[in-house]
């Protein structure tokens, strides 16, 4: 039963750092999208403390990579203490950990791919059709 136990934990924290990792990687892509529609734009639209959009846009941007990355040590922190810490052992849960992480990856990749040219194909044909309802939802 401990066994069982300290590979939900391990696994469980495994993928929360492959998520992290994930949803860095959507935000950063997503902010610098916004990044250049608004050099390309020059709407203005200032946050509270910045001078203009592009400075609110980039400051928001400076955060979410800052922040990401530290929910991302912290978690690699966390797996770490839990595998050494398992009475199971360091090179077994260190193994599933790895091999976690690594599925974890590995199915986010397959599954943004599959994912992102359907979404890519709908769009297309949206913008075809000039309909924007035909927009895949969120």
């Amino acid at each position: 039963m401990a066994l069982v136990t300290e590979v939900l934990l391990v696994s469980g924290v495994a993928l929360d750092l492959v998520g992290a990792g994930v949803l860095s990687h959507a935000h950063n892509a997503e902010s610098i999208v916004e990044l250049r529609e608004e050099i390309d734009d020059g709407d203005e639209g200032a946050a509270v403390g910045e001078s203009d959009a592009l400075g609110t846009h980039a400051q928001l941007l400076a955060e979410k990579r800052i922040g990401f990355f530290l929910l991302t040590v912290g978690l690699v922190l966390y797996l770490t203490g839990l595998v050494t810490k398992s009475p199971e052992g360091v090179a077994l849960m260190g193994t599933i950990a790895v091999a976690v992480v690594l599925a974890g990856l590995v199915t986010s990749v397959v599954f943004t791919r599959v994912v992102g040219s359907r979404v890519h194909e709908q769009a297309r044909r949206a913008q075809e059709q000039d309909d924007p309802d035909a927009l895949p939802e969120q």
